[in-house]
């Protein structure tokens, strides 16, 4: 097995893993929420509920990317794809690779930038809790450098993100 192959398959292990962990964070939100309610209606509010609820909205949101780009969790509107001749389709899905490939590189080096600066400055995220300002940007690195990694096994040629059909989407 080639090196780059190796790095795709360890690729997606991570991507799966996040899902784990992105599932588990999910079902805190939840019973944080309703331990939040319960004790706004039995005794004094958990202050610092909505706060960390609020950062791990970031990381249930870029955590999970690279899986979805993997897995094709993508909205596509395909009609128009599916009328142009072959040789175009293939040219479009590959600008399609080169462009989230860039976009995911790009803010994700902006994300490593601000967690970098922020971890040097030793900058603290202040709310009803104090959190270290770099841990908000760290799920958007990984994130989106993990979703660049997916879209280069598409660019080379591993996989197609169009190639999709209906009982694949069923799981999402």
């Amino acid at each position: 097995m080639r090196p780059i192959d190796r790095l795709f398959d360890a690729s997606g292990h991570i991507a799966q893993a996040l899902v784990v962990i992105t599932k588990l964070l999910l079902a805190a939100i939840v019973l944080l929420v309703g331990a939040d309610v319960i004790a706004r209606n039995l005794a004094r509010p958990l202050v610092w509920s909505v706060s960390l609820t609020e950062y791990l909205l970031v990381y249930i949101t870029f955590l999970p990317m690279p899986a979805l780009v993997r897995g094709k969790g993508h909205v596509c509107a395909d009609f128009i794809r599916t009328t142009l001749p072959q040789w175009l389709r293939q040219g479009i899905e590959r600008i399609v690779y080169v462009l989230c490939l860039a976009i995911c590189l790009y803010l994700g080096w902006i994300a490593l930038g601000s967690a970098f600066t922020t971890l040097r400055s030793g900058a603290y995220e202040v709310r009803t809790f104090d959190m270290p300002r770099w841990l908000i940007f760290a799920p958007m690195v990984v994130g989106l450098w993990l979703s660049a990694l997916e879209f280069l096994r598409y660019l080379l040629g591993r996989d197609s993100i169009y190639a999709v059909d209906a009982r694949q989407m069923e799981g999402f």
